[in-house]
């Protein structure tokens, strides 16, 4: 560490520049602490482990980075340029160390869940404190049954909320259930002004239904379609708007409370609403590498669904 021995000058144009994470290190703590003994400090090593690693370093580079003045050392005109890249690559390389860390604990921290247009809406964000104070990222998605089961099969997702079907899921899928929902009939109060209560089937199938189950999702559509003409949306913010304008009537979960809604009423039916109600269960890809996570989620559902639903 002085003025520029000869073999410097005669080895610059080597063709590869080979250095450690260590030179760096000592490179960069060297130049902020002006001295080898207080370097090896803050580093915890002796002051000759550390002068090999600059010399290894220099001799690399093909330049001196430090002059000694005394007992201190100052960077040459190279080594200052060489350290403010430096400072930036150990920055790089110390984020990459608490990435690299937090990779086994974090790669199974994650849940993604598909849920079904009629999950309600209050056990959700119940679901999503619950996660918050785990530190679990959660993902929500809305979607069919159909869309649940294949987000699963290609491990897109974890979890799927949707309505009970009634067959078998097979061995691909295992289910638990999860609660039910009561369904009623609702509609802007002035659509079927002029019928005579309670409505009949026949009544409801003449006018358009808004319904929150896109027809590829067959079963469940089945269930709930009464009309022969629909409108789809499975988005909550655009249903209500529908059923507000008197683009049509729902059959939908007591728990949206449509009534609340402007202008919308429940409807008197000749079924009426007692004992309607349609069945929730949580589906899931068996052998996940996140199965004791899982198993945790798992367990603390259907307390949370109870709760939401007071």
């Amino acid at each position: 560490m002085g003025e520029i021995p000869p073999k410097y000058q005669t080895e610059r144009d080597v063709a590869a520049l080979i250095y450690s994470f260590a030179q760096l290190e000592a490179f960069t703590a060297v130049a902020e602490q002006g001295s080898l003994s207080q370097a090896g400090v803050k580093l915890g090593k002796d002051r000759t482990t550390l002068r090999d690693l600059i010399d290894f370093l220099e001799d690399g580079l093909g330049y001196a980075l430090f002059l000694r003045e005394g007992r201190t050392l100052r960077l040459t005109p190279e080594g200052e340029q060489l350290q403010r890249q430096a400072h930036l690559l150990m920055r790089q390389v110390r984020a990459f160390e608490a990435f690299a860390r937090e990779v086994p604990s974090s790669a199974t921290q994650e849940v993604a869940l598909v849920y079904d247009p009629f999950t309600p809406r209050a056990f959700l964000q119940t679901l999503i404190a619950d996660m918050a104070r785990r530190s679990v990222r959660l993902s929500l998605t809305c979607a069919s049954r159909d869309e649940a089961e294949r987000a699963l099969a290609q491990g897109s997702a974890d979890l799927g909320i949707c309505q009970a079907r009634n067959r078998s899921v097979g061995n691909e899928m295992e289910w638990r259930a999860l609660g039910a929902i009561d369904m009623d009939f609702y509609a802007s109060e002035a659509l079927f002004a002029a019928a005579t209560e309670p409505l009949s089937l026949l009544d409801l199938s003449l006018v358009p239904q808004v319904i929150m189950h896109d027809a590829s999702d067959e079963p469940v559509a089945r269930r709930l379609q009464i009309s022969g003409h629909t409108v789809f949306t499975n988005e909550l913010e655009m249903l209500r708007g529908l059923l507000e304008q008197g683009c049509g009537w729902g059959f939908l979960p007591t728990h949206l409370n449509a009534a609340r809604w402007q202008k919308v009423k429940r409807l008197n039916t000749e079924v009426g609403s007692q004992g309607i109600s349609q069945t929730m269960v949580t589906i899931w890809k068996p052998g996940s590498d996140k199965r004791e996570m899982m198993n945790d989620v798992l367990s603390l559902l259907p307390e949370m669904w109870r709760n939401s639903m007071l």
